[in-house]
């Protein structure tokens, strides 16, 4: 599980917002469509425990203070790790969505 602070809560939940309506912050389209277009393996039981790796760096990311500092750790990330953040991203965004989309009336 992640912990955020009120004030980092505001900051993500602006960044759902901006995704949500295609603004994708953090993240060039190019590297967006690179990440999507890499195959992931299902099943394998070696990638499993890859969520549990990539959750330290989302709670790092939220952790700082603006898009700059979140850009620079990003591009420090090894190239394995960037796409597992890459794609745990791209899954909250679209669980938002979902949630979102439920509970219109």
């Amino acid at each position: 599980m992640i912990y955020i602070t009120e004030d980092q809560a505001a900051h993500v939940k602006y960044l759902l917002e901006q995704a949500i309506q295609g603004n994708h912050i953090l993240f060039d389209s190019p590297t967006l469509k690179r990440i999507l277009e890499l195959p992931i393996s299902t099943g394998d039981t070696e990638n499993r425990g890859d969520d549990y790796a990539i959750e330290p760096h989302i709670e790092k990311i939220m952790s700082l203070k603006n898009l700059a500092e979140k850009r620079a750790y990003l591009e420090r990330l090894d190239a394995k790790t960037f796409e597992g953040v890459v794609r745990t991203y791209l899954n909250i965004v679209e669980n938002t969505l979902f949630e979102a989309k439920g509970t219109v009336h």
